[in-house]
């Protein structure tokens, strides 16, 4: 079954998270029905800018906990990195792909959702916006390009202070800290998105590709680098943590976790 809604509207390639009841999570499938989408939408001459949205009441909640739970009762870490490598997959193309992308954001842009919103081009949010990097609640370093992608988007410290305290950032407090292109009043953020990529869509489009281009080697060159040894390395490390399944443990048992440091 499709998790993923895909139609080209006026030149704008529209692609929807769509699995709302469970926040649209990014699991492996998704993942890669993600790329899939995106490497469609690079090749169509039809699309002239891409939205990228998730149906229902949250953009992404990130990592399926249900997923962490099965590989760590069945002992197989081979596919908690696994997924890692399908996420930040998807991560990368889309900084290297030419064409804009547009996150189009309601609700919770959590873990990995918040890095999949950081990895476009431009963020569009609507008021009930809920932006976090809760990796080390649960005992985990950031993953999907997190560290690196908050840092280049407001600064070193900040993206380690909100990394190390985990909390969740509303939609006004993005907006002050540079994240979003857009703030519109709740309900109303896809059509924005849209008529936003409309906009660009009328504009001239080779002249932003290579501005994008220019700007993936002035910031971003050592991206690929990073996601395949800093973060596998500290990821394969983490996975396989003590606090990490304590935290998993916790989760599904509602209780607080009670963390060893190990």
């Amino acid at each position: 079954m499709e998790r993923t809604t895909y139609a080209v509207e006026e030149g704008v390639g529209v692609i929807l998270m769509n699995d709302p009841e469970r926040l649209n999570p990014l699991d492996i499938a998704m993942d890669d029905e993600l790329l899939a989408r995106f490497t469609a939408c690079e090749a169509d001459p039809a699309v002239r800018v891409v939205v990228l949205g998730g149906a229902g009441r949250a953009f992404s909640a990130g990592g399926d906990m249900r997923f962490f739970q099965e590989q760590l009762d069945a002992g197989r870490y081979e596919r908690l990195d696994e997924i890692l490598v399908h996420v930040n997959r998807l991560i990368l193309y889309l900084k290297k792909m030419r064409k804009l992308v547009i996150a189009a954001v309601q609700g919770h842009a959590a873990g990995g959702g918040a890095n999949l919103a950081l990895a476009s081009d431009f963020i569009v949010a609507d008021e009930t916006m809920k932006f976090s990097e809760p990796f080390t609640k649960i005992g985990l370093a950031p993953d999907a390009g997190g560290m690196y992608l908050l840092s280049r988007a407001v600064g070193a410290r900040k993206a380690l202070e909100l990394s190390v305290e985990h909390r969740v950032i509303d939609a006004a407090e993005a907006d002050r800290m540079g994240l979003l292109a857009g703030l519109v009043p709740a309900g109303c953020v896809l059509e924005e998105a849209k008529r936003y990529a409309r906009e660009l869509a009328a504009g001239p489009l080779r002249a932003y590709e290579l501005a994008k281009v220019q700007n993936f080697a002035v910031n971003y060159s050592d991206f690929e680098e990073y996601l395949a040894v800093t973060e596998r390395d500290t990821m394969h490390e983490a996975f396989r943590s003590a606090d990490f399944a304590e935290a998993v443990r916790a989760f599904w048992e509602k209780r607080p976790p009670v963390y060893q440091g190990k």
